[in-house]
C-alpha cells in the first residue's frame, strides 16, 4: 500500500505511513475491468513515453558528439604525435558532451518549470483533465521528480479513481523519483531502479498478507524525518480548504441540490399501509462550512454528513437517514475529526411531508448551529414528529436547547415553553413567538441575519381522484410519488421569499382562527334565541347544527356544547370540533369543520351527523359514522379527508338485522357478521382520546373577543326583544281569555235569570245554579290515583318488553319531572357501534289521575303514540 501524502510504500495490514505518520486509507481491492484497463493504460503511457523521452535525449547527444569528432578530425592537418592527438581529442569529446548534456538539461528544467505552473494553476480552477495532461508532459520530462506523480494522486483522488492514484504512485517508486532537496543515497537509488518496460504487476495484494521486515521498517522509519522533511510533508498535507474535495467526497460521496421523486410501496407485512420509499440516492458531504466555530483563532471545518440506511435503535427493524454534524480540526500535520452530533433524524425518509434544515446563527460571540425536522404521516398509517436543536462548538458539541430526538403526538407542546425562551435569548425572536402563539416546534428558516447552509423538503402530490382510487383498491401504483427538494446555497432574495411565505402562512392561520370563532359565535347567538327562533330562521344560522342548540335547550343545566381543534388528516392544519357534553361525561361529535383558505366549512353539510349517528374518528384518519333508523336498521360508513377540504367516503355499508340476521352488514362487495364487522373496526386502531375539550365561552385564540361588548349588548337588546314580544302575547292572549270569560259568564247569568223568572220558587232555582256548578269544582279538587312510584315502575315494566324502535334490554327510563297532575320521564337507547354511549329515544307523559300515557318519539320524525298505561 502506498501513502498519499509522501508515496511511500507501507504493509498493506498498516493504519498509519511508517515514513511520515499520516492515515493510511484501504483501497478495496476488488476493481472493474473497466479500472484494471485504466490502470494498465496509464503504465503503458508512462512507459512508453519515458523510453521514447530518454531514447530522443541520447540521440541529440551522440549527434552532437559524433559532429564534434568531425571538426576534430578536419583540424588535424599537421603531423602531431598520435598519443598526443587522441588525448586532446578525448579532453575536447568530454568537455562538448558534457556541455551539451547539460545545456539540454537546463532546457528541460525550464520547460518542466513552465509546465508544472501551468497545471498548478489549472488545479486552482479545478480543470483536472488540462491537469493531468500537464503533469503528464512533466513526467516525460524528468521522471525523477517527485512532485508531478503526487499531483497526480491528488487529481485521481479527487475524482473518485482511487486506482490510477496507486498506479501513479507506485510508478513514482519504480522510477526512484524523490522531491527537490531530498538526496537518495546512491545504493537505495540504484535498489529502487527497475528496467523501464517492466509492467505494473496485475496480482492484488491480500489486505491480510504481512512480513516480520516490513513491521520493523515501519517502526524505524517513524521519527526519521528531519525538520526540513516535516516541512515538505506538512506542505503535501491536505488542508481544511480542501479536505471536503480531496477526502471526504471521494470516500463517502456528496449530495447534490435538486429535485428527486420516491414512489409509494407497501410497508412489509402489511396489507393497507403504504409509504414514501426512503431516498439513498443522496448521501455523503451535504454542505461544509469553514469558519472559526470555538472563537480560538484557528479556523475548524464544519461538515454536514448525511449517512443512509442506519438501523433504528427503538425499531431495530426499520432503518433511517440521518444528517449529522462533523467538526474537522487540524492538528499537528494532520486533519482530524474532532467531534460529531446526530442532528436531524429520519430525514428523507417515509413520511409524506418533510421539512428539515440547518443554519447558523452568531449572538453573544458565540456560533450557534441550529436546525429542525417536521415530518408527517398522513396516507394509511396517522401521525407526526418534531424535533429542534441548536447547539454550539468548544472542541465539542454542547447543546443549549433540544428536544433530545423525536416527539410524537401532543409531547412537543410541553417543550415549547422552554425552548422558545431559550432561542429568545440568542435573537431568534420570531420563531419564538411563532412557537408559543401556534404549537410549532420547528424553524421556518426565514430568520434575519441567519445563514442557511441546507434544506430538505418533501411533499405530497395526490388529489382527490389519486386518493378516491387508492382508498377504494389501496393500491399503491394510483398515487403519484412524492417530491423532495434539496437546497443547498441561498441568497437574500431566497431567504426574503421564505419570509414572506411565512408572513403568508401565518395571516392565514389569522385568518382561519377567525372563522372558526365566527361560527362558535353563531352558536352561542343560536343559544341566546333558542332553537324555535333557529328553526323558524335556518337561513340565518346556515353553520350550526340545530341539534346541539335543542338539545342543549331541553336539557338545560346538564348538556353544554363543547368544541376543540384537531388535524384530523395531520396535513399541518387543524379541524374544528364541535360536540356537546352532558353530565360531565364523555364528549360526542356532532359537528366537523375545515377552512378553505377562504372561510370554514361544514364537512358534512348533508345532516349526516343527526341526532341518531355517532361520530369516531380514529388516530389514522378514518371517520366512522353510524346512523340509526332503529334497533334493527342503520348505516354504516368511512370517510377520510382528501387534503382539498372535502371528505372522501370510502367504504358504506347497512345494517339489517331483520332481514339479514346472520351477516347483518352488507354492501354490494361483502357481507359481514357482528363479529367480523367488529373486527373491521378494531383494525382501524384507536379512537382519538385525550383531546383538550373548551366550552362555547371560551375563545379558540385564548385571547378576549374585542369584539365582546358589542355582541353581548347585541345579544341582550334581541333577549329584551324577544322577552318584550313574548310578554305583549301574553298580554294580548290574557286579555283575549277574560275577554271571553266575561262574555260566557254575562251569557251564563242572562241564562240563569231567564231559568229563575220562568220558575215559581226562587230559592230552588238557585240551589239548582249551585248544584250545576259542583261538578266542576269537584273534578278540579280531585287528588292523584297513582304514586310516582307507581307509575315508574309500570314504565319500566312496560319498556322491558321493547318497543317496534329498540329493544327492551337497551332501553332505560329516566325520572325528569313530576307535577300534581303529571308525571314525566324520557327513555334512553344504546347508540349503535358503540354500547357505553346512550340517546334519548322517547319523552314520556303519564296523567296521574287517569293513567293515559302519551310517548313522543324524539328520534327522527318525532311520532306520538297515546295510550293507558295500566292497561298495557
Amino acid at each position: 500500500m502506498y501513502c498519499r501524502k509522501c508515496g511511500a510504500e507501507n504493509a498493506d495490514h498498516a493504519k498509519f505511513c511508517g515514513k511520515c505518520g499520516a492515515e493510511l486509507v484501504q483501497i478495496p481491492q476488488e476493481s472493474t475491468q473497466e479500472e484494471k484497463s485504466a490502470e494498465k493504460k496509464v503504465e503503458e503511457n508512462l512507459q512508453k513515453d519515458f523510453e521514447a523521452e530518454e531514447t530522443e535525449n541520447f540521440q541529440e547527444i551522440e549527434q552532437e558528439r559524433k559532429q564534434e569528432a568531425e571538426q576534430q578530425e578536419t583540424k588535424r592537418r599537421k603531423n602531431f604525435r598520435i598519443a598526443a592527438a587522441v588525448g586532446i581529442s578525448a579532453v575536447l569529446i568530454a568537455g562538448v558532451t558534457t556541455g551539451v548534456y547539460f545545456g539540454m538539461k537546463d532546457k528541460q528544467e525550464k520547460t518542466f518549470q513552465t509546465k508544472i505552473a501551468m497545471a498548478d494553476k489549472y488545479l486552482e480552477d479545478m480543470e483536472y483533465e488540462k491537469e493531468e495532461e500537464l503533469y503528464l508532459e512533466s513526467i516525460k520530462i524528468d521522471p525523477k521528480e517527485r512532485k508531478s506523480y503526487d499531483k497526480l494522486a491528488e487529481i485521481y483522488t479527487a475524482q473518485g479513481k482511487e486506482k490510477k492514484a496507486e498506479a501513479i504512485l507506485k510508478k513514482a517508486k519504480e522510477n526512484g523519483a524523490v522531491a527537490k532537496g531530498q538526496e537518495v543515497p546512491k545504493k537505495e537509488a540504484q535498489s529502487n531502479e527497475k528496467p523501464a518496460a517492466e509492467p505494473v504487476p496485475d496480482e492484488k495484494p491480500s489486505p491480510n498478507s504481512s512480513s516480520q521486515e516490513e513491521n520493523k521498517e515501519e517502526e524505524e522509519n517513524k521519527g526519521e524525518h528531519t525538520q526540513d522533511q516535516d516541512k515538505i510533508d506538512d506542505t503535501k498535507a491536505v488542508s481544511l480548504e480542501t479536505y471536503v474535495d480531496k477526502v471526504l467526497v471521494p470516500k463517502y460521496g456528496k449530495c447534490t441540490a435538486g429535485t428527486y421523486e420516491s414512489k409509494y410501496v407497501k410497508k412489509d407485512g402489511e396489507k393497507k399501509i403504504v409509504q414514501p420509499e426512503r431516498l439513498e440516492k443522496q448521501k455523503g458531504v451535504l454542505a461544509s462550512k469553514l469558519k472559526d466555530f470555538d472563537g480560538d483563532g484557528e479556523k475548524e471545518l464544519l461538515v454536514l454528513m448525511l449517512k443512509t440506511g442506519e438501523e433504528d435503535k427503538a425499531k431495530k427493524d426499520e432503518k433511517h437517514n440521518h444528517v449529522y454534524l462533523q467538526m474537522y480540526e487540524k492538528k499537528e500535520k494532520s486533519i482530524k475529526l474532532a467531534a460529531e452530533y446526530l442532528a436531524l433524524r429520519n430525514v428523507m425518509g417515509n413520511a409524506e411531508t418533510e421539512r428539515q434544515g440547518i443554519f447558523l446563527k452568531e449572538s453573544g460571540g458565540k456560533i450557534y448551529i441550529c436546525g429542525s425536522t417536521a415530518n408527517q404521516y398522513s396516507l394509511t398509517a396517522r401521525s407526526h414528529e418534531y424535533g429542534m436543536f441548536a447547539v454550539n462548538y468548544d472542541g465539542t458539541f454542547r447543546e443549549y436547547a433540544s428536544t433530545k430526538g423525536l416527539l410524537t403526538g401532543e409531547e412537543h407542546e410541553k417543550e415549547i415553553t422552554d425552548i422558545s425562551a431559550k432561542l429568545e435569548k440568542i435573537g431568534l425572536n420570531a420563531t419564538a413567538k411563532r412557537m408559543r402563539g401556534y404549537s410549532e416546534l420547528w424553524f421556518e428558516f426565514d430568520e434575519s441575519g441567519v445563514e442557511i447552509l441546507a434544506e430538505l423538503t418533501t411533499t405530497e402530490q395526490n388529489g382527490t381522484e389519486e386518493l378516491s382510487e387508492f382508498y377504494e383498491t389501496y393500491d399503491s401504483s394510483v398515487l403519484k410519488p412524492v417530491q423532495r427538494k434539496v437546497t443547498l446555497k441561498f441568497d437574500k432574495k431566497e431567504i426574503e421569499a421564505a419570509a414572506k411565505r411565512t408572513e403568508e402562512r401565518l395571516k392565514k392561520e389569522q385568518k382561519k382562527d377567525e372563522a372558526y370563532q365566527k361560527i362558535l359565535d353563531e352558536y352561542q347567538e343560536a343559544l341566546l334565541m333558542g332553537a324555535s327562533e333557529v328553526q323558524k330562521d335556518p337561513e340565518g344560522y346556515p353553520n350550526i347544527n340545530p341539534l346541539l342548540v335543542f338539545l342543549t335547550e331541553t336539557d338545560k343545566g346538564k348538556t353544554e356544547i363543547i368544541y376543540t381543534m384537531y388535524d384530523i388528516d395531520e396535513s399541518g392544519e387543524k379541524e374544528l370540533l364541535v360536540g356537546i357534553r352532558s353530565n360531565g361525561g364523555d364528549e360526542r361529535v356532532v359537528g366537523v369543520y375545515c377552512f378553505d383558505g377562504v372561510d370554514a366549512k361544514n364537512m358534512f353539510e348533508d345532516q349526516t351527523l343527526a341526532e341518531r349517528s355517532l361520530l369516531q374518528i380514529y388516530e389514522n384518519g378514518t371517520m366512522y359514522i353510524y346512523g340509526s333508523g332503529g334497533a334493527s336498521y342503520g348505516n354504516a360508513s368511512f370517510y377520510r379527508m382528501d387534503g382539498e377540504h372535502t371528505v372522501i367516503q370510502t367504504e358504506q355499508y347497512t345494517f339489517d338485522m331483520e332481514g339479514h340476521p346472520e351477516q347483518p352488514y352488507y354492501n354490494d362487495k361483502e357481507a359481514l357478521s357482528k363479529e367480523a364487522f367488529q373486527k373491521k373496526l378494531d383494525s382501524m386502531g384507536k379512537t382519538v382520546s385525550g383531546l383538550k375539550w373548551k366550552t362555547l365561552s371560551e375563545r379558540i385564540t385564548g385571547e378576549a373577543d374585542p369584539e365582546a361588548a358589542k355582541k353581548a349588548e347585541e345579544a341582550k337588546k334581541k333577549e329584551e326583544a324577544k322577552k318584550a314580544e313574548e310578554k305583549k302575547a301574553e298580554e294580548k292572549k290574557a286579555q283575549e281569555e277574560k275577554a271571553k270569560k266575561d262574555e260566557a259568564a254575562k251569557k251564563k247569568a242572562e241564562e240563569a235569570k231567564k231559568k229563575e223568572a220562568e220558575t215559581e220558587n226562587a230559592g230552588q232555582s238557585q240551589e239548582g245554579i249551585k248544584t250545576s256548578e259542583n261538578p266542576i269544582q269537584q273534578e278540579e279538587e280531585q287528588t292523584p290515583v297513582y304514586s310516582d312510584l307507581e307509575i315508574q315502575k309500570k314504565l319500566e315494566e312496560y319498556y322491558a318488553k321493547g318497543t317496534e324502535d329498540a329493544k327492551g334490554e337497551e332501553m332505560t327510563v329516566l325520572e325528569q319531572k313530576s307535577t300534581k297532575s303529571e308525571y314525566l320521564v324520557k327513555v334512553t337507547t344504546k347508540v349503535p357501534g358503540n354500547e357505553t354511549a346512550e340517546q334519548v329515544l322517547y319523552e314520556v307523559t303519564v296523567n296521574k289521575i287517569t293513567g293515559e300515557t302519551v310517548q313522543k318519539r324524539v328520534l327522527t320524525d318525532g311520532k306520538t303514540v297515546t295510550f293507558l298505561l295500566w292497561e298495557n
